[in-house]
């Protein structure tokens, strides 16, 4: 007979979409998620109706979130009496100590002899002493942690969990759908693409995400504008709006007049956002870099980020150092100019399977639900 869990997460975010849909359509276990249709991160949540089956839909519940000053999640509906009532064989929770429903949901499972199960950030390093008690308190509580980056798992057996208690699930987006886009761009040229520029020939660098202060993007123009000055040598495509949009082109305005730098705006259209990484030379992010990377890599286009993994998001360990991309140091513009431009002489022609390997074998939803297969097994 298979097993049934019972998944309580905060939100539906649209990148979860793939791996949503192979653990509701699982035949080793039975899946049924609660969440809430409405998030205060501005994350899009796609029409459900739009997206799922009526038989996967019958699997989701909706909840009610209750937020302080719409930042912390401190309690969710029916996670209580779903607890309480519903037959399962595991509670699968977010990993967040926030929540005191989930406290208590965890203390219900247990006095009904119920497995406990988190899927988490972990730790994240930088906690003060207080968070990171309460933190690892509420850790403490489940059986077993899946977790999203190899550095959460490595703080958490320093603090005494035991390697059979941890599993890193490596975050994905939609493999099957970017492999698919990919392949069909191999028969595009990227002159029709990219045209943006004064040359456009000249390799182009790519910016993909929310214009805000804590995306430092000034540091990527500043960097580049240091090596164009003495020779145009790269051109520059941002990809995405935000409250630093009219700030960052006035400011640079005459980088956008020599013809190196553009602001192409938002991109909700997966094809065309593809095009623009895959007919791109290499992705930066100057601030923290989370899903961006493994959609870049999924077409073959190298990433680079700064190497504070404290202040970093768990994608950033796709990033092998001098193969699929590079690390600089953070906040340093000249380390990242030096880093690009000693990219660019050791790469001329990057191989974009070599690029891509990372992600087969690790960011994807097939791996993903490997996992979950051999923890929710029969038996």
């Amino acid at each position: 007979m298979k097993k049934k869990i019972i998944y309580f997460t905060n939100i539906f975010p649209h990148y979860r979409l793939a791996i949503w849909k192979d653990l509701l359509n699982s035949k080793t276990f039975d899946l049924e998620i609660f969440f809430s249709q409405k998030n205060p991160f501005g994350i899009h949540s796609p029409e459900l109706k739009d997206i799922f089956t009526s038989n996967e839909r019958s699997k989701l519940h909706f909840v009610k979130n209750y937020w302080i000053k719409q930042k912390i999640l401190i309690w969710q509906s029916k996670i209580i009496m779903t607890t309480l009532f519903s037959q399962f064989d595991y509670l699968l929770l977010l990993g967040e100590m926030n929540i005191i429903s989930s406290w208590i949901s965890i203390f219900i499972a247990k006095l009904r002899g119920k497995k406990v199960y988190m899927w988490s950030h972990g730790v994240y390093g930088n906690e003060n002493i207080f968070k990171k008690f309460f933190r690892l308190l509420f850790l403490r509580q489940a059986d077993f942690i899946f977790l999203y980056e190899n550095r959460s798992k490595l703080l958490l057996k320093q603090n005494g969990f035991s390697e059979d208690s941890l599993e890193v699930v490596y975050n994905s987006l939609d493999y099957d759908l970017h492999n698919k886009i990919y392949l069909q761009l191999k028969n595009t040229k990227r002159s029709d693409i990219i045209t943006f520029f004064s040359d456009n020939s000249l390799p182009v660098i790519i910016f993909i995400g929310r214009l805000t202060t804590n995306k430092k993007i000034n540091l990527l123009i500043d960097a580049l504008k240091n090596i164009n000055n003495q020779k145009t040598s790269y051109n520059l495509l941002i990809v995405g709006e935000g409250e630093k949009l009219d700030f960052l082109k006035n400011t640079y305005q005459n980088s956008i007049n020599d013809g190196w730098l553009y602001f192409y705006g938002s991109s909700y259209e997966s094809s065309i956002t593809s095009q623009l990484i895959y007919h791109s030379d290499l992705c930066v992010s100057p601030g923290n870099i989370g899903l961006t990377a493994i959609h870049s890599l999924s077409f073959g286009t190298p990433v680079a980020s700064h190497n504070n993994f404290i202040n970093q998001m768990p994608e950033v360990e796709a990033i092998i150092d001098g193969e699929n991309g590079f690390l600089f140091q953070e906040n340093d513009k000249i380390d990242m100019a030096n880093k690009i431009v000693l990219w660019f002489s050791n790469n001329p022609k990057v191989n974009k399977e070599i690029v891509r390997k990372i992600i087969t074998e690790k960011y994807n939803p097939d791996n993903q639900l490997s996992i979950f297969k051999k923890h929710f097994s029969n038996g």
